[in-house]
């Protein structure tokens, strides 16, 4: 397969990702836990992101261009229902020169997981809401060794994006609903495959389709 039709075939992926977020925010089915038809996509694009990497090796900004990479990385964040998947990947992006991949990328996967399994961010680049329903970071490693990997990729302080992403929310859940999502998630943390059921009460999360996934 040639590099510029996997690079279109990834960039098409994505947009389809965006199409039915978008179309699903709009009917108001995308906090409802996590949408069968959104998991039903996020699947489809993983599966053929792995074959596509079987064939001919990962797609790397040398291979399929920058913005074509970002969405092979993107596809890989959506791969939620996958763990195993998403934690091969990231042992493969952690093989990758740093020309060959964005390094953002990296700490948002390994941010991702660890965020999942229960374990401190060490960039805080995963939101959920608060007891107020207010967006707040997940769970994370100590501040300032956060605000240090963070200002050393490029990236905000925690305490910035914090602020900025308050100030663009446009949901807040009430109470009733927290209460719901948390148990729901819960569940699906468990069923997916990413916590035992003896330690899924150990932690809150944010709801699998994640409010602000995409801080770049």
């Amino acid at each position: 397969m040639e590099c510029k039709a996997v690079a279109e075939e990834l960039l098409r992926m994505k947009q389809h990702d965006l199409e039915v977020r978008q179309r699903l925010l709009d009917e108001g089915k995308l906090y409802n836990g996590y949408s069968p038809e959104m998991e039903r996509v996020h699947l489809e694009h993983s599966h053929r992101l792995e074959e596509i990497i079987a064939e001919t090796g990962y797609p790397t900004i040398c291979r399929v261009g920058r913005e074509a990479s970002n969405a092979a990385w993107f596809l890989i964040q959506h791969s939620i229902s996958r763990p195993d998947f998403m934690r091969r990947m990231l042992t493969l992006l952690k093989k990758l020169p740093p020309e060959e991949m964005d390094p953002r990328n990296l700490l948002y996967l390994e941010d991702r997981i660890r965020m999942y399994e229960g374990k401190p961010q060490l960039c805080g680049t995963q939101f959920e809401w608060d007891d107020n329903g207010r967006l707040t970071p997940a769970p994370y490693d100590d501040l300032q060794k956060v605000n240090e990997r963070r200002k050393k990729a490029g990236m905000p302080s925690l305490e910035e994006q914090t602020e900025q992403f308050r100030r663009e929310q446009d949901f807040f859940p009430d109470p009733d609903f927290l209460k719901r999502h948390r148990e729901n998630y819960q569940k699906w943390l468990i069923d997916a495959g990413w916590r035992k059921q003896e330690s899924s009460t150990k932690s809150k999360g944010s709801e699998p389709e994640n409010p602000h996934e995409n801080e770049l």
